[in-house]
């Protein structure tokens, strides 16, 4: 299977352009976000943010699917880490009926630059890297989205009962990037829940419900535009 998000291309941007050469990914670190406590992310501003141009570097981009097809209305952002829910600290023009789009981003910090679907119906599967320094980039950089997977599950509380009409957290661990994407849904009477829209890749899964019982399954693969039922579980 293609693991879409864990071998995300990386490039380096710097005030002489791009490089072919890929970081060490194994020294890269996502945000510590507790599994105990997922947060729903933010949607990206709306509004296009413009740092100055002098600590700043301008992009243009395009963002398409896994088949080459553009994608209008997609977000291009720069965030702090690399990870599928940081929140933008630089957000671009949505991109037209081509998929393009542009972006203004600081040059002041390390920054990554990746697309955001405010649907959530996909995620990026690729990122670059701004490194200090600004300076202008020559040529448009493509941006790779792959479609969002669903998860389902029925959940047992540790007394052999449903984890019935409960909210239900999700915390998906990359398995190199650590925490990379929450989610939150509510289980119907039978302990039923979905995940509608996560990130495709291989994933350790981790979940918590709101009497504060929890699991950990093993990597799980989550195909794009697939659904992946997980059966029953037990909480402990």
């Amino acid at each position: 299977m293609r693991a879409y998000l864990a071998t995300a291309l990386v490039l380096m941007l710097s005030a002489c352009g791009g490089s072919d050469t890929p970081p060490d990914q194994t020294t890269e670190k996502a945000v510590p976000v507790p599994a105990e406590s997922p947060e729903v992310p933010a949607p990206a501003p709306a509004a296009e943010e413009r740092p100055s141009a002098s600590t700043s570097l301008f992009a243009s981009v395009q963002v398409v699917d896994l088949d080459g097809t553009p994608l209008p209305h997609m977000a291009p952002i720069a965030t702090k880490e690399p990870n599928a829910f940081d929140a933008p600290v630089a957000t671009g023009s949505a991109t037209d009926q081509e998929g393009r789009g542009t972006i203004r981003v600081p040059t002041t910090e390390h920054l990554y630059l990746r697309a955001f679907d405010p649907t959530l119906n996909y995620f990026p599967n690729n990122f670059y890297e701004v490194l200090p320094g600004g300076g202008k980039l020559e040529g448009e950089l493509v941006i790779q989205m792959v479609p969002a997977a669903s998860l389902s599950v029925q959940l047992i509380l540790p007394d052999n009962q449903p984890a019935a009409d409960m909210a239900v957290g999700l915390m998906l661990f990359h398995p190199t990037r650590g925490p990379w994407w929450p989610a939150e849904a509510q289980s119907n009477a039978d302990g039923f829940v979905t995940f509608p829209h996560l990130p495709a890749g291989e994933f350790v899964l981790r979940m918590k419900v709101e009497s504060g019982a929890r699991l950990e399954h093993a990597e799980t693969a989550l195909p794009p535009r697939g659904t992946v039922d997980l059966g029953v579980l037990s909480l402990q």
